[in-house]
Formats: structure tokens, C-alpha cells, sequence
């Protein structure tokens, strides 16, 4: 999985892996008649440890589990949240193979054979192809199609998704769910003017004195927009947040240290040879920045980043910041090159 694949999976993985988002989401994505089905006072996280090493990085990213509301015979349905962000040809075989080892499991602990819904959310920048259905890869006579295995699975597709529609409702009450969700939508078509509505939002309804909330949603934009500090300082602007405490938390610091016009230069296309050193600096000051937006750095601290001259080190570094749960695991990271991914909470 390349970095700015990892970068999207890690945003994924810290928004829902909390119940709540979970919940909320599948009250969204899901289509009314399945809905109306669910008992989701019940719903849980499901753990998947028991998905191999070998496989973990194509399985699925989240299991969401939840019961039917039939009282006499309640059912246990797994919603198998697949995040993608580019056009996965393999998808289908992906979750069968996610389903059958669900499956495999419950046979070998003689169980019934759980019910399993997989739901695959899209935010790439191409409409999506894949077809829904497994037969559907298949290019076979109807007589045929009886004799093979099928399976659909539910699309969302950010693309598509309109936050102010009447079926997004739920998400007013979840104005983080609603932030991550609208930054995933814009985070492909480059859409400033998505970020701006989110913006307004936060101001509008208080939002904007959730700091640790802000700071993971700001430093999501900042790896992916391609848009100057002086330009989102402006939208802050333009959307009142100016008087409040956020915009230190990213857009200032980054002025304060003149990190704008150096971070500019070392990622123009073609970088001559002598313009290496400058890439390097800016690497060392952003992790410097957005460490210090979560967790307080000591001198002795910074210092030890700036030391630090390997560049895919440095860059990893600044993915595992976006999930990091202390300050150390970055720092331990850097010092010894194991750049692991910090662990998501009731996640695989």
C-alpha cells in the first residue's frame, strides 16, 4: 500500500473505529429496508485478530456487528467496512476471501454461519467500475448463472454523497463524522469550496472548541489539499474563524515558522540536486509542527528530529503522526527505523 494509500486508511481507521461513527454512518450508507431490520442499540466492534499476518493488509479494514430486531430468532449481521480509495479490481475476491474466512471460523467453533453484509465506501478521484455484484464479473449465459456463487455488497461513494441532502440527517448530530466524511469527499477533487461549508459549519454550531477533533481533521486537509497556508488562513478568515483558538493550532504555527515558502520550493516538480537540503529541513520542521499540535515537544525533543537525515523516514513519520497515541511512538519510530503503524483502537 503506498503512503498516501496508508495516509487515507489511517483517517479512516481513528474515525471509525468508534462505535458511534459506526453506527451513524451505517444509519447513512445502508438502505432503508435493511435498515429498518437492525437493532443498532446492540451494535459493537468486532475484533479481528484472528485474521493472519499474511492477509492483514488485504482484508478488510473494520467489522461492525449488530443484531436483527425479530425477537424469536435474533440474527447477528457482520458489516464488513472495506475503505478504498482507488479503483481495487480485486475487491470482489478480497471480501469473499474476508467472508470465508469469517465462516471457516465459525464452522471450526460449531457455530451457525454468521450473516455477513459487506460495505465498501469510496472516495477516489475515477467513478467507481467495480461491479456490485460477484456474478457480474462473470461474462456467462443466464443458463449458467444459477451454479455460481453470488453476493452484493453496498456502495457508498463519496462522490455521490451529498452532505446536505435529507438522507444525511443523522450526520448533523455527529459534526465529526460529518467533517471526516466531507474531507474524504474532497480529498481527490480538491474541493475548497466543500472545506469552506465544513469550516462555516464548525463556527456555527461550537464545534471549534474540540481541539484534539480539529487538529486530527486539520492535519488530514494538510496532507491532502494542495492549497497554500495563506490561502486556508484566508478561508478561516472568511468563514469567522479567525478570532478562535484553532487556527494557531495549524495554519499560524506553520507561518510563525516560515515553514509556507520553504515547503513550496522542496515540492516543486524537478527539484535540482541543490534544492535536496531545503526538502529534508522542510520534512524535519512540518513533523516538528504537527507533533506539537497533539503533544507537547521539549527542545531536546525537536532537536532529535532535526537530526534525523533519512527522508523515508522522516515522511513515515508524518503519516504515523495522523494515528500516533503518544508522542514516543513517533519518536521511537525515527530512532530505530521500525516506522510501524500505531495500533487503532477495537480495530485489525
Amino acid at each position: 500500500m503506498s503512503g498516501i494509500d496508508n495516509l487515507h486508511n489511517n483517517f479512516f481507521q481513528k474515525v471509525f473505529s468508534e462505535a458511534a461513527n459506526a453506527e451513524t454512518f451505517l444509519k447513512v450508507a445502508l438502505p432503508a429496508a435493511l435498515q429498518n431490520r437492525l437493532d443498532f442499540s446492540d451494535l459493537t466492534l468486532d475484533s479481528t485478530a484472528y485474521v493472519s499476518e499474511e492477509y492483514k493488509t488485504s482484508f478488510s479494514d473494520l467489522v461492525v456487528k449488530c443484531r436483527t430486531q425479530e425477537e424469536e430468532l435474533p440474527v447477528d449481521i457482520y458489516f464488513l467496512f472495506e475503505h478504498k480509495s482507488f479503483q481495487d479490481k480485486g475487491l470482489l475476491v478480497q471480501l469473499l476471501r474476508y467472508m470465508s474466512l469469517m465462516w471457516q471460523r465459525d464452522h471450526e467453533e460449531k457455530k451457525p454461519l454468521r450473516v455477513i453484509v459487506p460495505l465498501v465506501i469510496y472516495h477516489g478521484e475515477s467513478a467507481w467500475q467495480i461491479p456490485v455484484q460477484f456474478l457480474e464479473q462473470f461474462a456467462i449465459h443466464e443458463e449458467l448463472k444459477p451454479f455460481l456463487l453470488n453476493f452484493t455488497y453496498v456502495l457508498f461513494d463519496a462522490n455521490a454523497w451529498d452532505w446536505q441532502a435529507e438522507s444525511s440527517r443523522p450526520l448533523r448530530a455527529n459534526v465529526f463524522l460529518l467533517s471526516a466524511m466531507m474531507l474524504m469527499k474532497a480529498a481527490f477533487g480538491k474541493d475548497l469550496e466543500l472545506i469552506r461549508q465544513m469550516f462555516q459549519l464548525w463556527h456555527q454550531i461550537g464545534f471549534i472548541h474540540e481541539k484534539e477533533r480539529i487538529n486530527f481533521l486539520l492535519i488530514y486537509i494538510a496532507e491532502t489539499q494542495d492549497i497554500s497556508i495563506t490561502n486556508l488562513q484566508k478561508i478561516a478568515e472568511e468563514t469567522k474563524l479567525q478570532g478562535e483558538e484553532v487556527m494557531p493550532t495549524l495554519a499560524q504555527r506553520l507561518r510563525e515558522e516560515g515553514m509556507e515558502k520553504g515547503m513550496e520550493k522542496g515540492m516543486e516538480k524537478g527539484m535540482e540536486k541543490g534544492m535536496e537540503k531545503g526538502y529534508l529541513l522542510d520534512r524535519q520542521e512540518v513533523l516538528i509542527m504537527l507533533l506539537a499540535t497533539r503533544f507537547p515537544l521539549s527542545e531536546n525533543e525537536k532537536q532529535a528530529i532535526r537530526e534525523v537525515t533519512e527522508l523515508e523516514k522522516l515522511t513515515a513519520a508524518l503519516k504515523l503522526v495522523v494515528t500516533a497515541h503518544t508522542k514516543e511512538e513517533v519518536l521511537a519510530n525515527l530512532k530505530n527505523g521500525q516506522l510501524q503503524q500505531a495500533p487503532a483502537a477495537n480495530s485489525n
